[in-house]
């Protein structure tokens, strides 16, 4: 990994908020170092910022083109869609800068004892570590980040680092027992205002989400059970005035600032199971999607678009962990691990409550485990009622989590359960690419290099 490149940046984030960090760390260049001699709230806050930046981008925006939830139309866009890509169009720096500056958090607020601050930085710290394990496979971690040391850090292994992960939020979610409170942490924390019962809450769920991708799903429902339960719980980018280059929605940035007509809807699958004018549409009897159809998309079949007055307005909040997700793992954990479709069921409807609630133009009426019979409402082709009924709580999460990363992961751990057919050849991509520069910088790079369709270890 470029380090080197890493310890400039350390800070940049939270002055950019969210332009590229080149553009301010001229201040810095002297002291590559000087994050650890900055107050842990400027540390703190480079690593919100950092997040915004990895989560909502063009790594968002990538993994959910490969997902079949939106099209890359033009220049090396639609490139992309047919998976025209090669090292140089990945960088996984920003996701090392978060985990970095958290370190540094947690580090700092030991010698104050500010609980607050390590359990929030940890949380972070995991979430960052957690999505590279995911789209990358191995990588560096225990080594990563200390250039002096570890010039060529050494790649653990996926599960290794998966394990850590849940460690950290373990601690995470230690730290942040008890409410600590600290004011100077509080007014800063423009995500839930230093309120440490929902920090632990969302450090749940993440230990619920990456226990699903291992198939541990008793911890996957153990810990959900403590995750998110509501809306106002959610973790989730606020993005207020809308103002370029400032807090303006990334998607809307990207498709109406800067790269208008690169990337659309327009032969995507997603707003066509949407749409209830085209022949794949997924609504029955007890389910309408034409206001949440209308709430993401614009336009018709071969035309569709991101809806940029709607879901993906310059204003519009960016979701990194909600409530729907966590109703909807332990769905899926209760299906798998418990062979339990009762309560699989019982957290599917409760989904389709808050859908109804947030969509009152729509309709979700509950289902019923008959509706997943054949020849039911909610049967499909081929499938048991069982089967039909996990395929509805994947198809859900599919189009709930829509423009998130964990879309990507789903489809490649359910060996694409949902048949999205290709845009080019017959394989979906199964990774991210290692970065060209970590392989030009790092002799510890594998060798062979993992191709783009090479699944990750846990995916195998």
């Amino acid at each position: 990994m470029t380090t080197k490149n890493i310890f400039s940046c350390l800070l940049g984030f939270a002055l950019l908020s969210f332009s590229a960090c080149s553009d301010f760390v001229d201040s810095y260049q002297e002291d590559p170092n000087n994050a650890s001699d900055a107050p842990i709230e400027a540390v703190l806050n480079a690593a919100f910022t950092g997040t915004i930046i990895a989560h909502e981008g063009e790594d968002a925006r990538l993994a959910c083109m490969w997902s079949r939830q939106f099209t890359g139309s033009d220049r090396q866009y639609a490139a992309l869609e047919l998976y025209g890509v090669n090292a140089e169009n990945f960088d996984w720096d920003k996701y090392y800068l978060v985990a970095e500056n958290s370190k540094i958090v947690i580090d700092k607020s030991a010698a104050t004892n500010d609980k607050l601050a390590s359990g929030i930085a940890r949380t972070l710290q995991a979430h960052s570590y957690g999505m590279m394990a995911s789209m990358w496979g191995d990588i560096p971690y225990t080594q990563a980040n200390k250039f002096l040391e570890f010039p060529d850090p050494a790649y653990d292994p996926q599960s290794d680092v998966y394990n850590d992960v849940q460690t950290l939020l373990d601690q995470a979610i230690s730290d942040l027992s008890g409410t600590p409170t600290s004011s100077g942490i509080a007014s800063l924390d423009f995500y839930f205002g230093g309120n440490a019962t929902k920090w632990s809450q969302v450090a749940s769920s993440l230990k619920a989400r990456y226990a699903l991708h291992l198939g541990q799903y008793s911890t996957a429902i153990n810990s959900a059970t403590k995750g998110v339960k509501s809306v106002g719980d959610e973790w989730i980018i606020p993005h207020t005035t809308g103002s370029y280059n400032q807090d303006q929605n990334i998607y809307y940035s990207f498709g109406q600032s800067d790269r208008e007509g690169y990337m659309t809807a327009n032969n995507a699958y997603l707003p066509a199971i949407l749409d209830p004018a085209n022949a794949a549409y997924r609504g029955n009897n007890k389910t309408d999607e034409s206001a949440r159809f209308a709430f993401a998309f614009t336009g018709e079949e071969s035309s569709y678009d991101l809806n940029y007055d709607g879901m993906w307005a310059a204003t519009a909040s960016f979701p990194l962990v909600t409530v729907i997700e966590n109703e909807l793992i332990m769905a899926e954990a209760e299906w798998r691990g418990n062979s339990d479709p009762d309560a699989a069921l019982t957290h599917l409807n409760n989904v389709r409550a808050m859908l109804a609630a947030q969509f009152p133009a729509g309709k979700y009426e509950p289902y019923t485990l008959a509706d997943f019979d054949n020849g039911g409402i909610a049967s499909r082709p081929g499938l048991s009622r069982n089967d039909a009924l996990l395929y509805e709580i994947m198809e859900e999460k599919y189009v709930s989590l829509m423009g998130q990363m964990e879309v990507f992961n789903d489809v490649r751990r359910t060996d694409n359960l949902l048949e999205l057919p290709p845009t080019s050849g017959s394989q979906l991509p199964q990774r991210f690419l290692y970065p060209q520069e970590e392989i030009d910088a790092n002799v510890n790079t594998p060798n062979p290099i993992p191709d783009l369709f090479e699944k990750t270890p846990i995916n195998k």
